[in-house]
């Protein structure tokens, strides 16, 4: 009888202390609840309500009396509750952190503490949760490590190897990324802090000096740098690399650190430079081309002409070697091609030049020849060597060869001249029934004159004003519109009339007459392009050759500066060509006079590109704006698939290069539509204009309209 209102009176108690709680939780300003033993909810604060009508969706759900799990997501439920488990076992407190989603998919972060409530037996009887909502404290580092997953994502899948160094000559990693595995074969960690291996140690070692001066030079100038070496693998496999980055402060007043990527480039250097040898090369004997041994003769004149050496130029012919084709067959007329070309090349000096000129004939270039004696001994070797035996499949042959030599600078002053009367001697030589080498012989006295004759009127042609430029206008091949025009000197003598360039620029070579000549043409052309500019034509620039000479001058950069302070002409519509044979001597020396001349703001341009033996490691460190397809190539386009195989090249690695191309010697329209269509940039040439004095040039930019 007495039990029922004892069990009334222990109802009113429950009811007055979820009343209790309720009041108590109201004044929390944070979300707060309490939870019975089982994690069912028995009082909830207007927070938590809206928390949970946020994340559910829906307004006013009844709360008590429900647990986690009717109300989150499985794994979260299961989370709190463990959590409550541990609190009211260990009848203590618990921090931790949750992510609540509301309906419309926001992330909203809480800091929850749990307190187990303990009744008066001393047990746990529940807990008190309270959320303390940190988002927009916590959003930073959200975003932080987000954001280092998304820089780790990438770094992973980065096509190449990203770094942070040390600027010192250990190249010492601070941070290297996963791609250095694939790059090198080493795990990153072996590098950094040079726990295992330094960077430099895998560098080849010919490589390593150049690479290093490379980046600070470019450090020191603007922060950014980029160099190209070779490594070598955990493998052992060499590979080419492209280094590129930009140095940054470390902080603390630690110096300079460097950042950047490093990708494999092997591929891309084998092709270019696979390029650059068809283009300078004979496809078949693999011996060099006419245009280069044209500027092998060049450097072997120039070095004749400084050290007073003879340099020897040969061409040899194979003694009837039509016959051989007509019967033994094509196949075996190119086998013994090549093994002629061998023979040659065995019976040289390396640095002595072997070249292909023809169906049968090759030519040679003799470096440093004290005399006549010197040379004949060369010729005799190369006549034993070619009437070796050769075994061309089951037949045994025996062939001859006939060869004229011309020696500098007794036979002549140029290349064209040297391999020409070379060629006269060789078919003096078969006309005297071959296997015999014959010089050649000219009545040396009467050209001496005819020299000193016109060296001395040289000297005095500026001061009578025999010089005149003409000017010769160069196209944009994309719209057709004149970008420049090319400076053109000539010689109009009162006796001689017009003098060919090619006639008295040697002449002018050989003197210090290029120089003052170069710095009137030079003057000159920066004036008459000034002038044309006040007058209100389009002209774009004036390009104006510089020949070795000039490019040697100390004080070239001086002459240029006054030159241009005098005449007004801007920098920028000034472009100074130098032969691609001249770039190739004392590489250092020439980077650093053409960065000189870049500084000034003036365009720089590589003249006659592809009858030089231009290294692409080389070519890639001039700071060059454009090269010039030389015209032997221009006029063979269409003529000669070699021709218009070098041209493509040449093409295709100026624009590898980041180059403009522009292809001179242009006369005819099939020639322009190959050059437009394999992505050529300009021309020059008798197509487009003829070299046209001032006057007429002026007549010609009226009839095309004023800037």
């Amino acid at each position: 009888m007495d039990a029922a209102p004892d069990l009334m009176q222990q109802g009113n108690i429950d009811r007055l202390a979820q009343i209790l709680a309720r009041a108590l939780l109201s004044a929390i300003a944070d979300p707060a609840w309490v939870k019975d033993a089982t994690g069912r909810y028995t009082a909830v604060n207007s927070a938590c309500q809206q928390v949970c009508d946020s994340h559910l969706g829906r307004t006013n759900v009844e709360i008590v009396g429900l647990t986690d799990f009717d109300l989150f997501p499985a794994e979260d439920a299961e989370c709190s509750r463990q959590e409550e488990r541990d609190v009211m076992a260990a009848r203590g407190a618990l921090r931790s952190e949750r992510v609540v989603h509301t309906a419309q998919g926001e992330a909203r972060q809480f800091e929850i503490h749990r307190i187990a409530l303990l009744g008066e037996d001393g047990q746990a009887a529940g807990t008190l949760g309270i959320a303390h909502d940190v988002t927009d404290r916590v959003a930073p580092a959200v975003r932080l490590r987000a954001s280092e997953r998304r820089l780790a994502t990438l770094m992973h899948n980065l096509p190449g190897m990203a770094y942070r160094r040390l600027n010192d000559a250990e190249w010492t990693m601070e941070f290297v990324s996963e791609g250095c595995r694939e790059l090198t074969g080493f795990a990153p960690g072996d590098f950094v802090g040079d726990r295992v291996r330094k960077w430099n140690s895998i560098i080849v070692p010919e490589d390593l000096e150049r690479a290093w001066h490379e980046i600070q030079d470019q450090l020191g100038k603007g922060g950014r740098y980029s160099s190209e070496y070779r490594v070598v693998r955990a493998d052992g496999a060499l590979r080419w690399v492209s280094e590129r980055g930009i140095g940054v402060a470390a902080g603390g007043g630690a110096g300079v650190v460097v950042e950047g990527i490093v990708t494999d480039i092997t591929e891309t250097r084998y092709y270019l430079e696979e390029m650059v040898h068809r283009a300078t090369h004979d496809t078949l004997t693999g011996v060099a081309n006419r245009p280069l041994l044209i500027d092998h003769l060049r450097h072997g004149m120039a070095y004749g002409q400084r050290y007073e050496r003879m340099v020897g130029t040969l061409v040899v012919n194979i003694d009837h070697f039509k016959y051989v084709n007509q019967s033994l067959g094509h196949d075996a007329g190119d086998q013994l091609l090549k093994e002629i070309a061998s023979r040659l090349r065995k019976a040289l000096r390396d640095h002595d030049t072997v070249a292909r000129l023809g169906a049968d004939s090759f030519a040679m270039v003799l470096i440093d020849q004290e005399n006549l004696g010197a040379a004949s001994q060369v010729m005799t070797r190369l006549l034993d060597a070619v009437r070796e035996p050769a075994q061309l499949g089951a037949e045994e042959v025996v062939v001859t060869c006939s060869i004229g030599c011309t020696l500098f600078p007794l036979d002549g002053d140029d290349p064209e001249t040297l391999l020409r009367r070379a060629d006269t001697a060789m078919r003096r030589a078969r006309n005297l029934g071959g296997d015999c080498f014959y010089f050649y012989s000219a009545e040396s006295d009467r050209k001496t004159e005819e020299r000193l004759h016109l060296e001395t009127n040289l000297r005095h042609a500026v001061e009578r004003g025999e010089l005149l430029l003409q000017y010769q206008p160069q196209m944009n091949l994309r719209d057709g519109a004149l970008i420049g025009m090319e400076a053109l000197v000539r010689w109009k003598h009162p006796e001689l009339g017009m003098v060919p360039p090619g006639r008295f620029i040697p002449v002018a070579e050989e003197t210090d007459l290029i120089v003052s000549l170069g710095t009137w043409i030079l003057e000159e052309a920066c004036r008459q392009t000034r002038s044309l500019l006040d007058q209100g034509f389009a002209v774009g620039h004036v390009a104006v050759n510089l020949s070795a000479r000039q490019f040697r001058d100390r004080r070239l950069i001086e002459r240029i500066d006054e030159i241009l302070a005098r005449t007004g002409l801007d920098p920028a519509r000034l472009e100074l060509e130098i032969t691609e044979s001249l770039v190739m001597r004392d590489i250092d020396a020439v980077v650093a006079k053409l960065k000189d001349l870049k500084a000034f703001g003036v365009q720089l341009a590589i003249d006659d590109f592809g009858t030089g033996y231009s290294s692409l490691s080389y070519l890639r460190r001039f700071p060059i704006d454009r090269i010039k397809i030389d015209q032997s190539f221009t006029r063979e386009v269409t003529s000669s698939v070699d021709g218009a195989t070098i041209a493509r090249a040449i093409i295709q690695l100026g624009h590898a290069l980041d180059l403009r191309v522009i292809a001179e010697g242009v006369e005819t329209e099939s020639q322009l539509q190959f050059l437009r269509e394999n992505g050529c940039d300009e021309i020059q040439g008798y197509l487009y204009a003829r070299p046209l004095d001032p006057e007429a040039l002026r007549d010609m930019l009226c009839a095309g309209g004023r800037s």
